[in-house]
């Protein structure tokens, strides 16, 4: 018998949907057209796996299962939304679907050679980039705040897009992986 505790299944689930939280919203998001639709999918993905996980094989990976369910409450939620304009239809869900695993790979080293990327960025850089994508924070917001008219704000905004194109691209092309 070893020294560790057994972990509890509620516990084990925990620390799965923590470690695969953001990849599993990428996925949802990636099939519906909202973000706080994708949101909302993603908790009800979470008491979906919860009521099953005593049917998990955690011999098998985690997220590949998880994008089963994920799929599953995107229909549901399909079937909810039935009229909305934004709605694909559901051969397109399974094409994106089916792409979205494909790359799930290829993916995953973009948004680690982006983080790379990023650390090569001055501070103020950086502070922007966190503003405009991931605080939603407005335009006229920033332009208050950095002191910058609109023009060189956007125009600031698309050189860091493109410096961080650039240098992914080239650490993909460095480790043959483009």
């Amino acid at each position: 018998m070893s020294g560790e505790p057994q972990k509890s299944s509620t516990e084990s689930l925990i620390l799965l949907l923590t470690e695969h939280q953001e990849r599993l919203f990428r996925y949802i998001f990636s099939l519906v057209p909202v973000e706080a639709d994708a949101k909302d999918i993603l908790q009800e993905t979470s008491v979906a796996l919860f009521r099953k996980f005593d049917q998990y094989d955690p011999a098998r990976p985690f997220l590949p299962w998880a994008y089963r369910f994920a799929y599953l409450q995107v229909q549901k939620h399909r079937g909810k939304s039935s009229r909305s304009p934004l709605l694909f239809s559901e051969d397109v869900i399974d094409l994106l679907a089916a792409e979205r695993e494909r790359h799930e790979p290829v993916l995953e080293e973009r948004l680690r050679l982006l983080d790379r990327c990023l650390e090569k960025l001055t501070p103020d850089d950086r502070a922007l980039l966190t503003s405009r994508y991931a605080r939603h924070e407005s335009a006229e917001s920033m332009m208050r705040r950095f002191s910058l008219s609109r023009r060189t704000l956007f125009r600031n905004l698309e050189g860091l897009r493109r410096r961080l194109h650039d240098c992914v691209t080239r650490h993909l092309e460095t480790e043959g992986l483009a």
